[in-house]
This record gives C-alpha cells, structure tokens and sequence, in this order.
C-alpha cells in the first residue's frame, strides 16, 4: 500500500524535476514508493499552463535550476544630521528587538495587501526609535514577496546606514523586483523629531 502522504508530494515534485509539457499533454512516469516496493505507473494530465509559466516545467534538472529568492534593495533618500551623538538612529545590532518588530508591522502590513502609513515609537527598554512606514505601487496591489527575515534584513540595513551618516532622522526606500515599493523613515529622538509622515 503507498501512503498518500508520499505519493502526493512525488507527484507535485513530477513538474519540477521530470520533462513535462503544457497544453493537455500526458507525461507517463515512474515512481517509486518510499517503502521499497515494487513501483506503479502513473499518470499525470497537465491541463492548459499560460505560456508565461510553460518554461517552469522544461529542463529543470536540480534544485541550483530553481531561481533563488532576492533580497531587497535599500536607499538611504533623505536624512537630518544630529548634533548629539545621543540622537543618533541605533544601529542594527544595537537594538535588534526593534527592528523585528519594525519589519513584523512591515510584513503584516504586506500580508494586508495596505498601502495605508503605519508609525509609532518602540522601545527595547534602552533605546527607543520612532517609525513611520508606508507601501506604494504602481500596481494593483501593496504586497511584497519578500519573506520575514529579507524584510528585517533591509530594515536593519535601514537602520545601519542612517546610523553611519549620523542621521536623526531618516527615510529608506526599498524595492524587492516588482510593483511594490515601501518607504520606512526612523527617528532617534522621537521626542524632538516626531515621525508621523513618510516622505522619501
């Protein structure tokens, strides 16, 4: 008996890894099962696949085939030097804690598909950084497919390099390949330089 459990996964596995075509084609292949009995022969009816898509299927021979995942782009565009070193945007490492949360509220806001502007001051009990963060498109939708770490990655290189050009005050514009854009601009001081609009 093959359990489905194994049977499923080979057979989604079958368009990555087999020669595979688009336009109701059938491709007859082998499978074997995962508890060394004898094999079965399956077979699989691709229905109409957009041409766009077709190549996906075609001579994907191993995993280094598959497109890796990008990271995302970031620009320091505007920022307000400090005359404190106190006021100076945290680096990265400094305070960590804020910047998950910063990249989970970008995230969310993603996930949400919002182009709406999202601030407010977070604190990891010694430091505290104000936020402001909004989406643009010039698509239909406000979405990234970044995942959470590549998202927390460019919020702290963000952070990182307004910190090394001594800014109070900064905004960050950051692009991941498609229609989305998202702005996030970081304060230091909060109390002295608000951060409620995002103009970058």
């Amino acid at each position: 008996m093959v359990s489905p459990s194994t049977v499923l996964p080979r057979v989604l596995a079958l368009g990555l890894v087999g020669s595979s075509l688009a336009n109701n084609t059938t491709v007859t292949s082998y499978i074997e099962s995962s508890d060394s009995s004898p094999g079965m022969n399956l077979t699989v009816s691709m229905d109409v696949v957009n041409a766009d898509y077709a190549y996906l299927y075609d001579n994907i021979t191993t995993i280094e085939d598959l497109t890796k995942r990008t990271g995302i782009t970031t620009t320091a565009a505007a920022y307000t030097v400090a005359k404190v070193t106190s006021e100076v945007i945290i680096t990265a490492a400094s305070a960590i804690t804020i910047y998950e949360y910063i990249a989970g509220v970008i995230k969310s806001k993603s996930d949400a598909n919002s182009c709406t502007i999202t601030y407010g001051v977070d604190s990891d009990g010694s430091h505290t950084e104000g936020y402001a963060y909004k989406a643009s498109t010039t698509g239909s939708n406000c979405d990234t497919t970044a995942e959470l770490k590549t998202i927390r990655s460019a919020t702290e290189k963000c952070a990182t390099t307004l910190s090394t050009m001594g800014a109070v005050r900064g905004c960050c514009t950051m692009t991941h390949g498609g229609t989305w854009e998202g702005h996030l601009r970081l304060s230091g001081d909060p109390t002295s330089y608000p951060v409620t609009t995002v103009t970058c």
